[in-house]
């Protein structure tokens, strides 16, 4: 892979403004939408998402929103708040929605008591119809199970319907472990699979990240082969993010030395592409890899059919699509709450994307996952995708980065790495436009929200940066049709 030249010629990114595309258009390019116009044509079925912003300790890494150890009321308030919003929400839909999927994230989901978790499932079942084929997804932390009541909250979860269990381990080393400061240890995670084993609950996918503080080959080596030795069949793996408000990011800027440089972390990529590919495991959507057929519904239908199967979040700082309305709820807890509490939905931000934005924005996904179907592209835009963006994509089909054939345009294998700045590339100048003006009006990288909640890595300083300035120039060039 020839790394100098494709970091030069802007390609490959350096480590410290790696982020994944998660929203398009990005936070930043959205304005203030009516809640009204956003439930516009909701899709009969939907994928749920529920954040629980509640955690025992704050990981170094993690970038969602949360609060650590809140008391009791504080957590009865917004468990109150996250039931109303199923309601007042709900109540203003075009139509009953049935879930094909249902995602607790967090913050730490897990962190609920056993009456809580079994009251917020018979709230969600008022609201929207949960088919018993629906997949169930629940987020777990590995220090469950030093709490005393960890047996009756994962009987809970099971009797509520949870059918798929997701777990952060991010490394089985627990020196690494410690500098994360994520509150467990390595056997931890071996007694959470004894006991999901003991229970029949064998459908569980574990988190993974490479990158990390005092991560090596070696230990990485380690990490997955333990875990695969005991039964993991799924994982979700990926590179490190930072973002300017999490603790990571300042002990990179000051000990950068303790982190894998961009080839360590290179090798890192592909030797996990090489261990699981012998291993019988497939790799789709990217950094999700499964020896069975499909890793999750959840995954596959939010990068390859979120058009007609709709995403609809309830909580704070969650995040939608809906009827071609990309939207993000307010994204404060006091905000979130008080906006519930006055009987409104929490809506925040969002953007209507047009026709072109669309097309954009597929491609971006689809790439991510099965790939662009050329003739599912030209049935629903009427226009063939290798065409139509051929401009934007010369760069990576001439580095053998992407592969065009008669039916998709597919990822390679060392293209894998590069996927995000393909999406950077086919970014619209509007969207552009609209994020350096969002920039220019920043003056706290670290404290506004625009910044912190805006998953993207369009137009982000580096690691180091702590004011915005106005006038920077895209990582890659945009190209206009």
């Amino acid at each position: 892979m020839p790394v100098d030249q494709l970091a030069d010629i802007g390609i490959l990114q350096p480590i410290e403004n790696y982020y994944l595309v998660g929203t398009y258009p990005p936070l930043k390019a959205m304005g203030e939408i009516t809640p009204a116009e956003t439930f516009t044509g909701l899709t009969r079925n939907a994928n749920i998402y529920l954040h629980l912003p509640f955690c025992e300790q704050r990981c170094t890494f993690c970038h969602f929103a949360k609060e650590i150890r809140p008391d009791s009321p504080r957590v009865t308030r917004y468990l109150a708040a996250l039931h109303r919003e199923l309601e007042i929400v709900t109540g203003m839909l075009p139509h009953r929605v049935t879930a094909e999927t249902v995602y607790f994230g967090g913050g730490t989901p897990s962190y609920l008591s056993a009456a809580q978790i079994t009251a917020l499932f018979a709230r969600l079942r008022q609201h929207i119809d949960i088919p018993g084929a629906a997949e169930i997804t629940f987020e777990l932390h590995p220090s469950v199970i030093d709490a005393p009541d960890y047996t009756d909250r994962l009987d809970a979860l099971r009797d509520a319907g949870v059918n798929r269990w997701v777990f952060g381990v991010q490394s089985m080393d627990d020196r690494v472990l410690r500098k994360l400061n994520r509150g467990h240890e390595a056997s931890h995670v071996y007694r959470l699979l004894d006991l999901l084993h003991e229970r029949g609950l064998d459908n569980h996918s574990v988190d993974l990240i490479f990158g990390l503080p005092y991560q090596t080959e070696e230990n990485w080596y380690t990490t997955l082969t333990s875990l695969i030795g005991y039964g993991v069949d799924k994982f979700n793996i990926f590179p490190l993010m930072f973002k300017q408000a999490d603790p990571i990011s300042a002990h990179y800027r000051n000990e950068p030395g303790i982190f894998p440089d961009l080839r360590q972390r290179l090798r890192m990529h592909f030797m996990t592409e090489a261990l699981t590919r012998r291993l019988g495991f497939r790799r789709g959507p990217l950094f999700y890899y499964s020896k069975a057929a499909t890793h999750s519904r959840q995954q596959e239908n939010k990068y390859d059919s979120i058009e007609d199967t709709n995403l609809l979040p309830f909580g704070v700082s969650g995040f939608g699509y809906v009827g071609n309305t990309q939207y993000y709820n307010d994204c404060t807890m006091d905000g979130y709450m008080q906006r519930v509490e006055a009987g409104r939905p929490s809506v925040w931000h969002g953007v209507h994307l047009s026709t072109d934005e669309r097309m954009r924005r597929a491609v971006m996904f689809n790439l991510r996952s099965r790939g662009v179907g050329r003739d599912d592209f030209r049935s629903r835009y009427g226009v063939d995708p290798a065409e139509h963006f051929a401009a934007e994509l010369a760069p990576y089909r001439e580095h053998d980065l992407i592969r065009i054939d008669d039916d998709a345009i597919r990822l390679t294998d060392k293209g894998v790495p590069v996927a995000d700045s393909i999406a950077l590339r086919l970014v619209s100048p509007q969207v552009l436009a609209r994020v350096q003006d969002a920039n220019s009006r920043i003056v706290d990288l670290k404290r506004d929200p625009l910044d912190r909640y805006d998953f993207s890595p369009l137009e982000r300083d580096p690691v180091g940066a702590g004011v915005a300035t106005a006038g920077r120039r895209p990582l890659l060039p945009t190209v206009e049709h």
